[in-house]
């Protein structure tokens, strides 16, 4: 969670008496974030920060995250093996900024058939044959197979 850069006023207000709510309206901020400092206060006696427990970030930082979001609007093309050796950190770890961080998701582009209008219009026409004919007969009586029949 990031902290607010209001905690030195919030902690000045609220040591002359004001309350939570006339001192998030006084600041314009959040009412929430008011009473989690008042309440900071109440419990330390302070409005610092407490040191985070757990390692710190030493490359998954907020600038190695836009570098790789600048890469990859740049150049999609580009794997995130060879971003990582042009960065010099671990593939995992270019990988779980893009997953995670900034919720890409990787794919590859696979060839498909390609359909002109003409070929469309085609299947169409087949498609209203098929459907006019079974109006005639019932589909039970249709024998369905994968097979070529060789005469």
């Amino acid at each position: 969670m990031k902290s607010s850069p209001h905690r030195p006023s919030i902690e000045l207000l609220f040591n002359r008496g004001l309350g939570s709510a006339e001192i998030a309206r006084r600041l314009q901020i959040s009412s929430s974030t008011v009473r989690n400092v008042v309440a900071a206060i109440k419990k330390r006696g302070d409005a610092s920060e407490v040191k985070k427990s757990g390692r710190p970030r030493s490359v998954n930082t907020r600038n190695t995250r836009a570098i790789i979001k600048k890469r990859i609007i740049r150049n999609d093309g580009l794997s995130l093996n060879r971003m990582a050796s042009q960065l010099g950190i671990a593939r995992s770890t270019v990988q779980s900024i893009v997953k995670n961080d900034l919720k890409l998701k990787s794919y590859k582009l696979r060839r498909g058939q390609y359909l002109s209008d003409k070929s469309k219009a085609m299947r169409l026409e087949k498609c209203r044959k098929l459907l006019q004919h079974f109006q005639v007969r019932r589909v039970s009586d249709v024998i369905w197979t994968d097979e070529k029949i060789f005469t």
